[in-house]
């Protein structure tokens, strides 16, 4: 029988799944990245690079179904729960594919990837896991 949902949890399950959504539908619609968010990829002559719009979509739909499974976990209930579970299953089963045709149009169309994109992924990771374990942790009696 599953416990009941922390509240700091359940509201942050919301709030992620809502963001995942939103994305996720984005990229289904424009299959391309928003100009503020940088792609991570420049070609041989040093510009901005995209991957192709199947690429995009893809994760979009993985987007989708991550943002629909989260509110779904939240709720704490045995059936919610299983749905939720199948829907993150389908959603790797669609990244997988996606990671595939990433790159291979990475290396068709000899793009590289720009390492500052790396650095800032990787700390804006640390500060959200550390904000994350702060008010989840850190609000225990």
């Amino acid at each position: 029988m599953p416990r009941p949902v922390p509240s700091l949890l359940a509201v942050e399950l919301v709030v992620v799944g809502a963001v995942s959504l939103l994305l996720g539908l984005y990229l289904m619609i424009r299959g391309t990245l928003p100009r503020w968010v940088p792609s991570g990829f420049v070609d041989p002559a040093g510009n901005r690079a995209e991957l192709s719009r199947p690429v995009y979509r893809l994760l979009g739909l993985t987007s989708v179904l991550a943002g629909i499974a989260c509110p779904l976990v939240a709720l704490g209930q045995p059936v919610p729960l299983v749905i939720a579970f199948v829907l993150i299953g389908l959603a790797l089963l669609c990244a997988i594919p996606a990671a595939v045709m990433a790159l291979s149009d990475q290396h068709r169309r000899s793009l590289r990837r720009k390492w500052s994109t790396t650095v800032w992924s990787f700390l804006v990771f640390i500060v959200v896991m550390t904000i994350n374990g702060f008010f989840l942790y850190g609000t225990r009696p």
